[in-house]
């Protein structure tokens, strides 16, 4: 079987530009389509086709040479995904991308609100109970006729993201999970050498579209009150502090202002 890595998350944190440098690398193979994503290990009825299944459909392009890669947002925080990747790649390796909580909270609200599923105004959506806002069909959301993989609502559970790393290190160990952080990586050449390293391939490629920007939301900001950030950035202030201890992570970039 060949080797494969999966890029599992976090959702508006890079995770579009990150597939674009590995997809570039001639030693990798990234699933296409690029957009549907594959979400095999999330999607029961693509699931029991098999993974032989999932290698024919997503990787008939690729190389016997090519390290396989997939990026499918949602499988970060989802535990049937992990036990599914486990199952049948054990020997994976686990890349992800993650930006400071407090603005990728704030991307996700203007994701939403430019795609018709937010109603709410941030200061509400940002601090109401977010659990149950979406209406749940098996493992799917459904928001205004809409099926989707993750819930869109869950702006501060979504950013608490080592609760969610920790079932990919209980699986594969912490030496195959590299957590990169958004604002160090996207445009620099030293963190994507050192992703290529931690993937085995060369890490001396240097990746055309490098200093890039892709899928950034397209309206004018949002206006946030500072009031709103110093609560999101008091939130997250905990699991941050896990995040860095726990994977030796300089977070400094995230320190809010005030």
């Amino acid at each position: 079987m060949p080797e494969h890595f999966f890029v599992v998350g976090a959702q508006r944190s890079g995770t579009t530009y990150l597939h674009r440098v590995l997809d570039e690398h001639p030693g990798i193979a990234m699933a296409r389509p690029v957009w549907p994503e594959p979400k095999f290990f999330f999607d029961d009825e693509k699931y029991v086709a098999g993974v032989d299944w999932y290698e024919e459909t997503f990787f008939a392009h690729a190389k016997p040479s090519q390290l396989r890669g997939e990026k499918s947002v949602g499988y970060l925080e989802s535990e049937v995904a992990a036990d599914r990747i486990a199952a049948a790649f054990p020997t994976a390796r686990i890349v992800a991308i993650l930006r400071n909580p407090v603005d990728r909270a704030i991307s996700n609200y203007r994701f939403s609100v430019e795609n018709g599923i937010e109603t709410l105004p941030i200061d509400e959506a940002m601090t109401i109970d977010e659990t149950h806002r979406a209406q749940r069909d098996g493992r799917w959301f459904v928001v205004n006729d809409l099926r989707i993989a993750a819930n869109p609502f869950i702006y501060r559970r979504r950013g608490r993201y080592v609760e969610d790393l920790r079932g990919y290190t209980r699986r594969f160990g912490k030496d195959r999970v590299h957590v990169m952080v958004f604002e160090d990586v996207v445009g620099s050449s030293d963190g994507v050498a050192r992703l290529y390293r931690f993937l085995g391939v060369d890490p001396d490629f240097a990746p055309p579209t490098l200093p890039s920007v892709v899928n950034a939301a397209s309206n004018a900001p949002t206006a946030v009150a500072d009031s709103l950030r110093r609560h999101l950035a008091e939130h997250f202030a905990p699991s941050n502090r896990a995040l860095a201890d726990e994977f030796e992570l300089d977070l400094s970039s995230w320190e809010q202002p005030g």
